[in-house]
């Protein structure tokens, strides 16, 4: 069952209006049962689905409604099932809720499929708070969070004085291929160290275009 780990303790954690739950119900659909507690803990939240049927208690029908009056609940079935359905589900509202809420909107997004870590890190290349929220399953009694999808703080710096010395690609494609030359792929995951950088501000994309802080990566190269 995949469950947003560590909600908040209060609702005070979260401002109204800046922090969102995604749910991907196909992927997890235990989260349904999590609803009422993360509705008090999110100014909105969205579940998209496209086969796995919503089930939900008779004594939450009064409250849910509300929620669902106030536009902070969606119930958001695919018009077209299939694979990864509710994934483009996602992504469509995720880039349509970045249009209409604040800049500092924070986006949780709750799946177990790492393909969601793409919206993750076009939220966060747009300077958006985001991440992506789950679980793997070690036995049918234990679920324990997923490791951090962050590389080691080494890898950083060292890609930093690579690029201190060397050209810089322009282009996603073109920086994920050196990240791969610099390290062997199968040592570091090179979408992370990507997302990494776009974290610390090393990076910036627009129009698909890479351009780079100077000041940044002479910072972190040094450190």
């Amino acid at each position: 069952m995949c469950l947003a780990d560590e909600p908040p303790k209060t609702a005070d954690d979260y401002s109204p209006g800046h922090h969102v739950l995604l749910i991907d119900l196909e992927n997890c659909p235990g989260q349904i049962h999590q609803l009422m507690n993360n509705l008090q803990h999110y100014a909105q939240v969205l579940i998209c689905y496209a086969q796995c049927g919503v089930k939900v208690p008779v004594d939450w029908i009064v409250p849910l409604t509300a929620t669902v009056n106030e536009s902070r609940l969606k119930l958001l079935k695919m018009p077209l099932s299939g694979k990864n359905a509710a994934d483009f589900g996602i992504t469509f509202w995720a880039g349509v809720l970045m249009a209409q809420l604040p800049p500092d909107t924070h986006f949780d997004i709750v799946s177990n499929d790492a393909d969601l870590d793409y919206v993750v890190s076009l939220l966060i290349s747009q300077q958006r708070s985001a991440k992506r929220i789950g679980v793997k399953k070690d036995s049918p009694e234990t679920a324990i969070p997923a490791p951090a999808a962050l590389p080691p703080r080494n890898y950083l710096q060292e890609y930093c004085a690579h690029i201190d010395k060397h050209s810089k690609p322009t282009k996603k494609t073109t920086l994920l291929n050196s990240i791969n030359s610099k390290f062997k792929p199968e040592t570091i995951n090179s979408e992370a160290l990507f997302v990494d950088l776009l974290k610390h501000g090393i990076i910036t994309v627009t129009d698909n275009r890479i351009t780079y802080n100077r000041q940044k990566i002479t910072e972190f190269a040094a450190t």
